[in-house]
C-alpha cells in the first residue's frame, strides 16, 4: 500500500519547496525500518530547483536567473535545473529501492519504472505521449516535455521523484528550458481544456490516478 500526502500552495496556506523537503524527512523517518512506501504530492509556488550535479551556474546564467520572479533552490535529485509552480504536481516517491527495482543498486531500473507507472496516466490526456531515455529522460508528447524525473537514494530508499505538468499558464517555466534541455518546450496534460473549473477538477484527480497506477503495477 502507498500512503499519499497532498499539499497545495496558496497565499493563505503557503507550501514551499523547503516545506516539501521537511515533509520528506518526516515521512522517511516514519517509514523506516519497515517496507512501507509513500508518495508526497505538492503544488508549489514558482520555484527553480537545481540538480545535484549543478554545483554552480556560470556568472551570466546566475545573473539571468536572478532577474526572474522565482525562487532558486538546491535540489537533491539528479538532472539539471527544473521549474516547479502552479498547475504542476511534484511527486516525491519514497520506497525501498530493492523492493521497487529488484536490486539494491537498481537506480536506473527504479527511474524507468517510475516513468512507466506515470505513463498510463499521461496517456489518458495525451495519447501520443511516450517515454524517452538518455539526455531527454522523461515523458514527452509531440509538443514538448510533460513529465520530468530525478531521484536520490538514501539508506536504501528512493527520495525526490517526478514533476508532471498539468495546467498551462503564462508564468509556467518563464522561458526556462525543461531540465536544461536546449530548445525544449514544456507540454501540459490539460492544454486543450477550455473550462477552468474542469481543469481544476482534473488536476485534483491526478494524485489518485497515480496512486492507483503505483499500487496496481508497482
Amino acid at each position: 500500500m502507498w500512503s499519499v500526502y497532498i499539499n497545495r500552495h496558496s497565499p493563505e496556506h503557503p507550501f514551499r519547496f523547503s516545506d516539501l523537503l521537511k515533509l520528506q524527512e518526516e515521512v522517511l523517518l516514519s517509514l523506516r525500518p519497515g517496507r512501507e512506501s509513500a508518495i508526497l504530492f505538492a503544488e508549489l509556488p514558482p520555484t527553480l530547483t537545481l540538480g545535484a550535479r549543478q554545483i554552480h551556474l556560470g556568472d551570466s546564467r546566475t545573473a539571468y536567473l536572478k532577474t526572474l520572479p522565482i525562487e532558486v533552490v538546491a535540489g537533491e535529485r539528479g538532472g539539471n535545473e527544473t521549474w516547479h509552480g502552479p498547475g504542476q504536481w511534484v511527486g516525491f516517491v519514497l520506497t525501498p529501492l530493492f523492493e521497487f527495482s529488484g536490486h539494491e543498486r537498481g537506480v536506473r531500473v527504479a527511474v524507468m519504472k517510475m516513468l512507466r507507472l506515470l505513463e498510463p496516466v499521461v496517456k489518458l490526456y495525451l495519447p501520443d505521449a511516450r517515454i524517452e531515455d538518455d539526455s531527454r529522460l522523461g515523458i514527452w508528447s509531440s509538443r514538448g516535455k510533460v513529465a520530468s524525473i530525478g531521484i536520490k537514494i538514501r539508506d536504501g530508499y528512493t527520495s525526490s521523484g517526478f514533476a508532471l505538468n498539468c495546467v498551462p499558464s503564462d508564468e509556467a517555466f518563464l522561458g526556462i528550458d525543461p531540465c536544461g534541455i536546449a530548445s525544449a518546450r514544456p507540454d501540459f496534460l490539460f492544454r486543450d481544456m477550455i473550462s477552468a473549473e474542469m481543469r481544476d477538477q482534473e488536476f485534483l484527480n491526478i494524485p489518485a490516478l497515480i496512486r492507483e497506477s503505483f499500487e496496481k503495477n508497482g
